[in-house]
């Protein structure tokens, strides 16, 4: 079941995982971010159903196995890279795989339903990247969480920003909500703030269109912390990434006078699937960028690196293990180091 103190604690803090998720594709070997020491349990990604260990699952010298006959279903090669297209009402040209045929693609819940989720102790330390919580940035995003006074919590972004796919939007158990109101749940519980949450992405756009009705989308509802995420769409239709940097900038820029002390959270996107012809594109090149962005608005703004967070991700995980649509959107897990990157990024410890 979703519950937000486990949904955004930290995966690279503790001896615990909960609700790994992991889709069993061509064998029967689960790479995870830790090497378990105890399994807690295994279920489906809808926590419905519990697997058994030894009939459904092994854990073997720190390995998660999953057996010949156990009601855990290995997905077939050909099944997720079909030799023809499988067209639907998504997208009827279907998406063309680098090593050629095509790639499984849907959005709803269907790769939800095809994946499953571990929870395990273990004794491993995380190795990779780590967002970072500083100081001397936000000064009044934390001294307005601090006061009891209202706050503004306000997020403008493409389909990911937006929550595609997380659970709670397409309608599957557990219901998780969308990373920004996992932010927006995590911070009422810490904060004495009445806060206001507000969130104007919408899917398929860029970052063009933020610049384009920013000023408008928040006229009303002015924010104290701004969240900018785009960049999925941008570099995937070639936008320029000095224009995308630009765009970011303009969006802060015409909030600034509606509330001089806003501050801003620049957000680098996750990655496409590497493996989709139409996604192989410089979205790894925003990051850097936007860190120099963050440091035009001195402590009124700061990076949320989650390129480099998914980046780490897959030096121990594969693409589809994470991904709601397996093109360029985020599952559950996934969209839980989000709402932690983020959170630490704002409020550091938590």
């Amino acid at each position: 079941m979703y519950n937000c103190f486990d949904y955004t604690r930290p995966i690279w803090k503790g001896p615990e995982i909960m609700h790994e998720s992991f889709l069993p594709l061509a064998d029967r070997r689960i790479p995870l971010l830790y090497n378990p020491d105890e399994i807690i349990q295994v279920t489906n990604a809808e926590q419905t159903i519990k697997y058994a260990e030894g009939r459904d699952y092994i854990l073997r010298d720190g390995i998660l196995y999953i057996p010949e006959k156990s009601a855990i279903k290995i997905m077939p090669w050909e099944e997720y890279n079909p030799a023809q297209i499988s067209p639907n009402k998504y997208n009827a040209a279907g998406f063309t795989c680098l090593s050629g045929g095509y790639l499984k693609f849907a959005e709803g819940a269907e790769f939800h339903r095809l994946q499953y989720a571990v929870s395990y102790r273990h004794s491993d330390s995380w190795k990779g990247c780590l967002p970072v919580f500083k100081q001397d940035k936000l000064p009044n995003t934390r001294k307005l969480l601090a006061s009891g006074k209202p706050f503004t919590l306000a997020f403008i972004g493409d389909s990911i920003a937006a929550g595609a796919n997380s659970s709670g939007m397409v309608g599957s158990e557990p219901f998780a909500p969308t990373w920004p109101e996992m932010i927006c749940e995590r911070l009422r519980e810490v904060s004495d703030s009445d806060i206001k949450y507000v969130n104007k992405a919408v899917g398929g756009t860029a970052s063009g269109w933020g610049n384009e009705n920013a000023a408008e989308f928040f006229d009303r509802d002015i924010p104290d912390l701004l969240v900018i995420a785009f960049g999925m769409n941008d570099a995937s239709g070639g936008v320029d990434k000095f224009v995308f940097c630009d765009n970011c900038r303009d969006i802060a820029d015409q909030i600034k006078p509606l509330n001089p002390e806003c501050e801003f959270i620049f957000v680098s996107t996750t990655l496409p699937n590497p493996l989709a012809n139409q996604f192989v594109r410089d979205h790894d090149t925003h990051e850097e960028l936007l860190t120099e962005l963050s440091w035009e608005y001195g402590a009124a703004a700061d990076v949320a690196g989650m390129t480099s967070m998914h980046k780490a991700l897959m030096e121990k995980k594969r693409y589809y293990d994470m991904t709601g649509n397996n093109i360029n959107h985020p599952n559950d897990f996934l969209a839980r180091v989000y709402a932690q990157t983020l959170l630490t990024v704002i409020i550091g410890e938590f």
